[in-house]
Formats: structure tokens, C-alpha cells, sequence
């Protein structure tokens, strides 16, 4: 990114300004003395992720962008005079949107009594926020391709996920208070598209797909950034780039209230739940974001009680997800 030149030789030390601010944070809230983790890597798994880094900053990784009914959504909601006559002229011009927001229109989950046939009555009966947020899975959705029958099983693994933790962000908003169920739900769903950019790039580069359990380690260290340039790209709110960047900073704690990012880095706990993802990852009551959600008197069991009781729920919002 940078090109310097010493005038002797030099030793540095690289540090990212999110952990100065991080640690200076702890400084001023506990006088305790803080635990340093060394994340280990091997050569080539470092290799690979200076790689795509430096891929990124050459600008030879594109990161995609939106199809064009999307693009023009975020922008018409970028201007205060947005309304449903605007919405409605720009999804049109996609027969594929303008049906699937009928049919969302009249499904369990937003149908009412009478039958939607139009787009306009669709986006009406759905409002503006909710029927953003359709066409916003839908493009998303339209990036997870993969080339071969390991990464199409790959990025349908990572697909699903951003599903589950879509829903679980969806089911806790709705009973907890300060939450958009639209927005909530989408956070949730584009939290690691990241991922999907860059294995989208490495599909067509044989040095980086001719190992694809090294790819993945290395697409995992550089997955925040990356998704955080891709949602600021396609014109996002600054708490979603921030939902992108640091919904797997498990100790963030930047104010006293929960923002977004609090939601999402809850769901996703939530979603690895019972797997193997769970090992490694530290109790849930030691999470900042867990108390201030208001969930800091409930333990694992009572948290799992609760997504049994939601059953139902969750499944009629995974149906509804896997019907776009």
C-alpha cells in the first residue's frame, strides 16, 4: 500500500488502529493485566494470505459488485425522498425481482388475507425496508456460485449459515427492545460476505484453488476486512460495514448500549451452538455484548431451551430465505 524508503536498515512493528483503540479501552475500564493470544500460522498459510492482501491493495482482487436494480435501490434509499412509486419504477425493470417480491408478498411469513397480484401492492403490503432487504438477499444470493463441486459445497455451507444466523437475528430482535426486525435480518445475512468475494476471485486462479483447505484458513484472516470494503462499496450503512468488520470480535465493547454488531456477534454464537465451531470459542457469559443484550442471566442450556421453543420460527424464516 505503501512504498517507503530507509535510509538504514530498520525493524517495525505493524499495528492495526481497531486494537490500539481496543486496548486502550481495557486500559481505561480495568486496571487487570491483559492476556496477549499468539494466533500461529504456518509459512504457507502466511504466504497465502500476503498473497491475496497484496492482491487486494494491486487491485487484481475486484471485489463484485451489485447488480444493477440493487445498486439502484441503495441509492434511491441513500436519498430522503425515497418512496414506494421510486422503488417500484426501479425494481420493475427485473421480471425475476418484481415476481419473487409478489410471491414473498404472499407468503406465511408477510401474507395477509387477499392475494397480492402487483408489484405495487407487493411493495406496499411488504414496506420499503422489508422490501430493500428482498432484493438485497437476492443479489447477494446471487454470489455464492462456485465453479467446482467443492467450492459449490463450500459456498452453500456458507450460504446456510448466513441463513441461520439471518434467522436467529430475526427471532432475537423480535424480543428484545431497539431493534429493526429488517435490518436485523439482513445484518445478519451479509456478515460474511467477504468470504464469498474472495473465493469467487480465487476460483479463477490456479495457485490459489489448487489447495482449498489452506485457501479457506487464509480467507478466514482476511474475511472482516474484505467485507467491510465490499458493504461500504455497495453503499451500506456505516453499522453494517461495522457488522462486517467486527461481528467475530468476540470482546468488542465500544459503548455502553448494543448496536447491530452486537446482535449479529450474539446470533452467530448462537448458530455454533452444538458444533465444531463452538470449540475454541470463550463461554458466553464473558461476552460484553451478551450483557448488553440483556441476555447476561441466561447460560448456555437456557439459551438452548429458548432456540428449541423457536423452532417453528426459525423454520418458517428458512423457508421463506430458501424461497428467493
Amino acid at each position: 500500500m505503501y512504498q517507503v524508503v530507509a535510509a538504514e536498515p530498520v525493524t517495525y512493528l505493524k499495528i492495526y488502529a481497531s486494537q490500539l483503540t481496543e486496548f486502550a479501552q481495557r486500559l481505561e475500564n480495568n486496571d487487570v493485566e491483559m492476556d496477549v493470544i499468539e494466533i500461529e500460522q504456518s509459512d504457507e498459510e502466511n504466504a497465502l494470505t500476503i498473497q491475496l492482501f497484496q492482491d487486494l491493495v494491486s487491485g487484481n482482487l475486484q471485489l463484485p459488485s451489485l447488480p444493477s436494480v440493487a445498486q439502484r435501490i441503495q441509492q434511491a434509499f441513500a436519498d430522503d425522498a425515497v418512496n414506494a412509486e421510486l422503488i417500484c419504477t426501479i425494481i420493475q425493470a427485473d421480471p425475476a425481482i418484481t415476481a419473487k417480491l409478489i410471491m414473498i408478498s404472499n407468503s406465511a411469513l408477510y401474507g395477509g388475507q387477499a392475494s397480492i397480484e402487483s408489484l405495487q401492492q407487493a411493495v406496499v403490503r411488504l414496506g420499503l425496508e422489508t422490501t430493500r432487504k428482498q432484493v438485497m438477499t437476492y443479489a447477494a444470493k446471487e454470489l455464492v456460485q462456485g465453479k467446482t463441486s467443492a467450492m459449490k459445497a463450500h459456498m452453500q455451507k456458507l450460504w446456510k449459515h448466513s441463513q441461520h444466523v439471518d434467522c436467529l437475528c430475526r427471532l432475537m430482535a423480535n424480543h428484545l427492545k431497539g431493534f429493526d426486525l429488517e435490518q436485523a435480518q439482513l445484518a445478519g445475512l451479509i456478515h460474511d460476505l467477504g468470504e464469498v468475494a474472495i473465493l469467487q476471485y480465487a476460483q479463477d486462479n490456479e495457485e490459489l484453488i489448487g489447495n482449498p483447505a489452506l485457501l479457506l484458513k487464509a480467507v478466514k484472516k482476511l474475511r472482516p476486512q474484505i467485507t467491510g470494503m465490499l458493504l461500504n462499496q455497495w453503499n451500506f450503512a456505516p453499522e453494517f460495514v461495522t457488522v462486517g468488520e467486527e461481528c467475530e470480535d468476540w470482546f468488542r465493547n465500544p459503548a455502553d448500549q448494543p448496536d447491530l454488531c452486537d446482535l449479529v456477534l450474539i446470533a452467530q454464537y448462537h448458530a455454533y451452538i452444538g458444533s465444531d465451531d463452538m470449540k475454541g470459542l470463550p463461554p458466553v457469559p464473558s461476552l460484553p455484548a451478551f450483557a448488553k443484550l440483556g441476555m447476561g442471566d441466561l447460560d448456555v442450556r437456557q439459551i438452548i431451551e429458548f432456540l428449541k421453543r423457536s423452532r417453528n420460527e426459525i423454520q418458517a424464516i428458512e423457508a421463506h430465505l430458501g424461497a428467493i
